[in-house]
């Protein structure tokens, strides 16, 4: 019986399979048309548009180069295949091995954006203490920071030089609105920082160095703080299995010949 089952599926499954071909050879333009029209109107659902709104942010902060559509495929079929993996061995853990694929994909993605923050953070300290440097020996600030965007070598300073040079042109944004976007695109607050010190430099004609070294000095302490986080949470991952895998031994083999005297004793 369930063999028949199966293969009533599976002639149905191929029956609807090529029904729809052939619906779609036939239509030509107007199933298109149908497509495109089923998914502007599923885009223009608000809980649909903020869902992919919040999707495109997160792809964007990974810094992958795929859109948001694609990786949101990507990990679909991942999940899917996982899934027909597991029904294959059972079909009880159909359903937990696609809900364990897609929590997967959202732990690579986001491990990809802290990665990338961290990345970030990394390079701005040394971009930083440069533009000090630079703000030291005169000029404006944004004529130091593109000096300094252009002697160092990194994701963050092709960014920032790319954004001076998009600032200047007539009738386009500041650069420091458009460093205020790319703090939030990126979740770095200290580009942030950054550009409300250049902002308040522009405007108010205050000193640009203070602020900026003691952005560095902050960001140089949260950096040396999160490595003495991560060292003692390495020694705490070693210092573990060390304990159970040596002590525990240990203390059987000073202990075995005191329970033997009290389990003899004890018959």
């Amino acid at each position: 019986m369930p063999e028949a089952l199966v293969a009533l599926g599976s002639i149905g499954a191929g029956a609807l399979c090529s029904a729809s071909l052939l619906a779609v050879g036939r239509q030509g333009p107007s199933a298109a048309a149908w497509t495109r029209r089923l998914k502007a109107e599923l885009v223009e659902r608000p809980h649909v548009a903020l869902a992919r709104r919040r999707w495109a942010r997160m792809v964007a902060r990974a810094g992958w180069n795929q859109g948001p559509e694609r990786v949101a495929v990507l990990a679909a079929a991942f999940a899917l295949s996982l899934a027909v993996l597991a029904g294959a061995a059972s079909p009880a853990l159909t359903l937990p091995a696609f809900v364990v694929g897609c929590a997967v994909c959202l732990i690579v993605l986001n491990s990809s954006i802290v990665r990338r923050r961290r990345r970030f953070s990394a390079e701005l300290v040394p971009l930083l203490e440069l533009f000090t440097l630079e703000l030291s020996a005169g000029g404006s600030p944004l004529a130091a920071l593109g000096s300094v965007s252009v002697q160092v070598e990194s994701e963050l300073a092709h960014d920032l030089r790319r954004m001076l040079i998009a600032s200047q042109v007539t009738g386009s944004a500041s650069f420091e609105s458009r460093l205020i976007e790319y703090s939030e695109a990126v979740d770095l607050a200290a580009l942030g920082s950054l550009a409300t010190i250049l902002a308040a430099s522009r405007d108010y004609g205050t000193a640009a160095s203070q602020g900026v070294r003691a952005l560095a000095t902050d960001l140089r302490r949260a950096q040396r703080r999160e490595l003495i986080a991560q060292s003692r949470r390495a020694l705490n991952n070693v210092l573990l299995p060390s304990a159970v895998a040596v002590l525990l031994p240990f203390l059987g083999v000073l202990m075995f010949p005191a329970v033997s005297v009290l389990q003899g004793s004890l018959r």
